[in-house]
Parts: C-alpha cells; structure tokens; sequence
C-alpha cells in the first residue's frame, strides 16, 4: 500500500471530482477522459485538468499505447492501494488538508450508500439478500482494534484478489458486480 504522507500528495486527493474519477478509474480499468466527464456529467476540461491533477500527485497515470489517435487520451488508476493516517500530518496546514481529505471520503461513502437504498429495489432479490450493513459496540484497547482491523484489512485483501482474478477469466460471470465495502472503527465515549 502506499502511505501518503506528504499534504500536497493528499491535497491533490481532496477535492471531490478527483477523488470520483479516481474511484471510477480504479473500478473501471483504463478510460479517456471524455467518457469519464460524462459517467460524471463534468465539463470535459475540468475533467482533464484535474485528471492532469491526479496524474501530478501520483495516483493516476496516462496510458498513451491506448490511445488510438493523437486526440484520444487514455488514463488508468496506478496500481496498488492508498491511504493515509491523520497522525502523519503534523502541521496546522498539514492537519487540515487531511481533515478536509477524510471528510470528503466520509461524505462520498454516504452518498453511495445512500443512492443504493434510492435503488435498491432494481436490484435482484439475490443482490438485496446480500447487501448489508451492521453496527458493532465493542470495549477493546487500542492493540484490540489495531489487530482487529488487521485482520479485516487482511480479509479484504484476499477477497479483491479473488475478485480480479475471477473477473479476468476468460469467461467471467456475467453475475459478478462492483461491490463497496466500507466501515470505520473508532473510539467513542458515550
């Protein structure tokens, strides 16, 4: 994985439309910018510039071999996952690029769970049975909950490996879906 560290890194991450092309690029494989700016309903310069944005920072790269004229560009998510802890970012200017950072994602993780429930019935009752949610009340030490994320990290791992290289069978499962998966884990005091 790679730790992001460095608040102009994670700054060029914050902004709302990046970190949507990124979750696109990253779900879809490789796409040009034009079909991004429309999956998105953008401006198609705005989607390149902050593509451009992206691909400063490290976390998108172009894909010219793609491209089937000079027009035509072509960018793919870099491999591999990200992620950073707010610990990290030591300054007031560094604390509050990673404030800003985490609360889009936290904002955009909620956003999708809510048009899931907007939609959830065009989904197969198979689908519906399948998708969940749950909410855990634990009294753990900090070690606890470091291991126990471990090993759900390590879960996940396993299974988006599984994933891909199902997908990339050579005759895929016409069943097979995107799936978001996230949940947080944190102290609370009532």
């Amino acid at each position: 994985m790679r730790r992001i560290t460095d608040p102009q890194a994670l700054k060029g991450l914050a902004q709302p439309i990046r970190q949507k092309l990124y979750r696109l690029l990253v779900q879809l494989g490789p796409s040009t910018g034009a079909t991004l700016s429309r999956r998105l309903g953008t401006d198609p310069g705005q989607t390149s510039y902050h593509l451009r944005e992206l691909a400063r920072h490290g976390f998108v790269e172009d894909v010219p071999e793609l491209a089937r004229d000079r027009r035509e560009r072509w960018w793919r998510a870099v491999p591999g996952s990200t992620g950073w802890a707010h610990v990290d970012f030591t300054t007031p200017e560094a604390q509050a690029v990673a404030a800003a950072a985490k609360a889009q994602v936290v904002i955009d993780e909620f956003e999708r769970v809510r048009a899931y429930e907007r939609a959830r019935e065009t989904w197969s009752p198979a689908w519906q049975a399948a998708a969940t949610s749950s909410d855990s009340f634990l009294r753990l030490t900090a070690d606890e909950l470091a291991e126990l994320t471990g090993e759900l990290h390590g879960v996940l791992v396993r299974w988006a490996r599984l994933g891909r290289e199902r997908a990339a069978a050579p005759e895929p499962d016409p069943d097979r879906e995107h799936v978001f998966l996230f949940f947080h884990a944190f102290p609370e005091r009532p």
